[in-house]
Formats: C-alpha cells, structure tokens, sequence
C-alpha cells in the first residue's frame, strides 16, 4: 500500500468518526423535548432583553470583569493581584458614561442628550489604549474559565470600541442564561417525571425571574456558575433515577472542574456532589465496600485534573493565590466559634435572644434574600416601591402553601427518594454556608460583610421544582389554572422588571 493511499484510509477513517460523533450529538438533541429548547430559546431572548436596556457597566462589578477579560484576550493569563487600574479606554468610558454620578443615585439616569452621546462616540474612537491591569483583584479574584470563554468575542470584535465588545460579550452571557434553563428543565424532567407539561411552568419560571434575567444580561462569572450547577443538578437526578456509570460519573467530575473553574461560589456545591456520589456509589454496590468508591473515584479523578492544573499555573506561572483571594482570604482574620454561628444564623433568619449582633450586620433577611429576589437590579440600587414587595408575598405564600400540599400528599414517593433529597437538600445548604461564611470573613477583615440574593441563584434548579409542585398541589382539577397564573405572573414580574429598568435610567 501506499503512503498515499494510507493517508486517505485514514482521512477517511478520521472523517468517519466525526460524522458518528455529529451523529450521536444529533441523536442526543432529538431526544431533548421540543419544549425545552423553547423555554431555552425564552430564556436567551430575555436575557437578552435586559442587556439591551440596562446601561453599559450598570450591573456590580462589570468594569473589572470586562477588564479581566481584556487582560485574558491581551496577555493569555488571568491578572495578579495588584491594585485597581482600569485601562484607558474603559477609563475614559466610564467617566463619558458618568457612572459615578449614576450608580448608587436611583435619581440619576444614564446619558441622554446628543451631546454628551456624541462625546462619547469620539473619545472610544480616539482612545484606544487598552493597558490596564485586569482591574481590582480583591473584587474579582474568580477563576479564569469564564473570562477565557468572553475572550472570544472580545479578539473577534478585534477594532471594535469598548462598548461594542460589551454588548458581544453580554450576549455570550445570554446563551448561558439559555444553557442553565435548559438544564433547569431536564432536570424536573428527570426529577419530577409526572405530568410532562408541568415542566415548561417551572422552566419558564425561571427564564423570567427579573434577577436571573439582568445577570444573564451581564458580563459576569455567575452566568457560568449558574449553568454548571444547573446541570450538576441534572447529573444527579439521572444518576438517582438512571443509575451511576462511568460515563456519568465522569460527567459529574467534568462539571465539578467546570465549576470550580467558572467561580469560587460553586466550592459550596461540591460536599454536596461528594455525598451524592457516595450515596450512589453504595446504591449501586448494595453495601458500602471498596469497589463502591470505584466510580465516585473516577470522577473525583477527572475533576481533580484540570483544577489541580490551575492552581499550579496560578503558584508557579501567574504570580496568582492558589485559591483566590478577596472574600475567601482568611489572611490576619481571627474568627470564633460562637460569633461566626450567630453570623451565619443571622446571614438567613431573625435573630435568637441573646445572639451577638455585629453593628456591620446592618441587612434584614427579608431586605437582601425576599426583596433581593423580587427585584433589586443594577449595583443594589434600582428597585420597586416598597408596596410592591409586600404584594409580591402574596402569590409567594401562596405558591410555598400549594408546594407543601404536594409534598404532602406524595410522601410515600418522598420516603421512597429520602437518599435524593437530602443530596439536593446538602448542595443547597453547602452552598448557603460558603455564602455566609464568606460574608463574616469579609466582617472580620474590613467591617462589612456582602449580601445578595444573586449569590442563591446556583439554586435555580430547585426553585423550579418549587413552582412545578405548586402547579401540582392545585389538585388535578386547577392545575391547568395554576400553572397558567404562575407563568403569567412570572411573564407580568419580568415585564414589571425591565419597565423599571427603563425608568431608573432613562425617564
């Protein structure tokens, strides 16, 4: 045979294998039910939505982030901590955009007038530096897998001006917003498998909760976390309905690295997935021996690969913590024990009598978690009148009392998936301890700690199955009713949203 002739065997055999794998992503799409990748599609036009009508770096944090990724995109690395420098040409939009002036002040809109427009259109023509520093560090220390991702639209938009890059760069965030709703919805399919119809309320639900919609609407880390946990939720209830397998332990691992690699939040959701694959590594062994560490192993191996890689790269090539800093430094914070458990009861709950209570702890549950959830947008400070938070209790008393009806009346299944539920049940306590945890390390270190309801979001998963057993727990006679009021009055919520946020920044 010859070489000729052997090169094209195996062009041909190569060629061969990547139709079988089109083939098989194909296969897999066609088993995705149609109206899955309608809420999806509903979750990335909305998302979308939001980007459009909120101002340019008017969501917290996103002139370092977008700095992060222009270090990224300009220097393949993550930044080093240093101090604040934004580079010039974000600089001089900033100042154009008069963020001081509008953030924090709800009485002050964005720019308007044809002038201060035509302002800004010359001086993003005129400067065009982009030599900062990857902007604040102890704001931003996350880790680099979603900036590397924004790295792409920002060297394809290559000559583009700042603010051009930022609306390609949102709208990478809104395919991710997409990417979270559909795992959202696979995952009630799996979880919740009765009445196939109720999984497009709690889908739907979610792609039109306000806050959900402004972050996918943003350039920012969570986007990506928010996906990950989404499917890591769905991993799981496969494996507690399916079974654990190799392939789905490895899956498992692979969205372990991808979320340690997207945001150190989702270092709350691994004991969690540690329990999980324990519980299903004995299930699936009958009695808790060796070989049912065999395939919780395999994915703690594949996880641990790429973010072992990262921390290297962070100690020995980019001058970088191995673990981040900012919230989760513990450096010169001297914690106790009894202080640190009021915190944390307090980060969530009314105070006990006789709890110590830190003079910074100055938010109330309601305040950040209920009203944060409703609809607190922009950098904290856009937000409906007070009314409308204690009407918006309303239907979420009402939805809370219809979801415990459910559960009550299916508590045999309940008892018959107890291991599940209280893997879903760690995830999401996991999770609400890092939060808090890193709020009172935040206290100790500078005499504030940080709340936002954004940072429950990881949960949307279970959020979903909320409205999808409310839906349920109307009894079969109003189901119909109350999963068309509860995707209405999701659909009147996010409208509500976006109307605010056209009348913060442009009455």
């Amino acid at each position: 045979m010859t070489a000729s002739a052997a090169g094209a065997r195996r062009d041909a055999a190569r060629a061969g294998r990547v139709r079988a794998a089109l083939a098989r992503v194909r296969a897999g799409a066609a088993r995705v039910p149609r109206a899955a990748w309608v809420c999806a599609l509903v979750a990335v036009l909305n998302a979308t939505a939001w980007s459009l009508v909120t101002p340019p770096f008017q969501i917290v944090d996103e002139p370092w982030h977008y700095e992060y990724v222009e270090h990224v995109a300009n220097h393949g690395r993550p930044p080093a901590p240093s101090p604040a420098r934004l580079s010039p040409s974000v600089q001089i939009v900033t100042e154009d955009l008069d963020l001081g002036r509008v953030i924090g002040a709800p009485e002050n809109g964005t720019i308007w007038s044809r002038a201060e427009r035509a302002r800004l259109a010359r001086d993003q023509a005129r400067v065009r530096s982009e030599r900062g520093n990857g902007g604040s560090y102890a704001d931003v220390p996350e880790p680099p897998l979603y900036y590397a991702l924004e790295a792409i639209p920002f060297t394809l938009a290559r000559g583009a001006t700042v603010l051009d890059r930022l609306a390609l760069m949102r709208l990478v965030s809104a395919l991710l917003a997409g990417v979270t709703v559909l795992g959202v919805f696979l995952f009630l399919r799996e979880a919740l498998p009765a009445h196939p119809w109720t999984w497009t309320v709690g889908a739907l639900g979610v792609a039109f909760l306000p806050l959900f919609a402004l972050m996918g609407g943003g350039l920012n880390p969570d986007n990506l976390l928010y996906a990950t946990a989404a499917w890591l939720f769905l991993a799981f209830a496969r494996i507690f309905r399916r079974g654990l397998t190799p392939r789905r332990a490895a899956a498992v691992g692979a969205l372990l690295a991808t979320g340690y690699l997207a945001k150190m939040n989702f270092v709350g959701l691994v004991p969690g997935a540690l329990l999980g694959l324990l519980v299903a590594g004995v299930r699936a062994e009958g009695a808790l021996r060796p070989r049912a560490l065999r395939l919780p192993l395999l994915a703690l191996g594949v996880a641990a690969a790429p973010a072992l890689l990262v921390t290297l790269l962070n100690v020995a090539a980019w001058d970088r913590p191995a673990f981040g800093l900012g919230a989760y430094s513990t450096s010169g914070v001297h914690p106790t024990l009894g202080h640190g458990f009021d915190y944390v009861w307090q980060f969530y709950l009314p105070p006990l009598p006789g709890m110590w209570r830190a003079s910074a702890t100055t938010f109330a549950a309601r305040d950040v978690w209920f009203d944060g959830f409703v609809g607190r947008f922009g950098w904290i400070d856009t937000r409906f009148a007070g009314w409308v938070y204690d009407v918006a209790a309303i239907p979420a008393l009402a939805t809370l009392a219809l979801c415990v009806r459910a559960l009550v009346r299916g508590r045999r299944a309940l008892r018959a998936r107890l291991a599940e539920l209280i893997v879903y049940a760690a995830l999401a306590a996991g999770l609400l301890l890092l939060v808090a945890l890193a709020s009172y390390n935040l206290l100790l270190r500078r005499g504030g700690g940080a709340a936002e309801a954004r940072y429950l979001l990881p949960l949307l998963p279970l959020y979903g199955a909320l409205l999808v057993l409310a839906t349920r727990g109307a009894g079969r006679r109003w189901m119909g009713v109350a999963g068309v009021a509860i995707v209405m009055l999701a659909f009147a919520h996010d409208l509500f949203g976006l109307l605010l946020e056209v009348s913060r920044y442009y009455a």
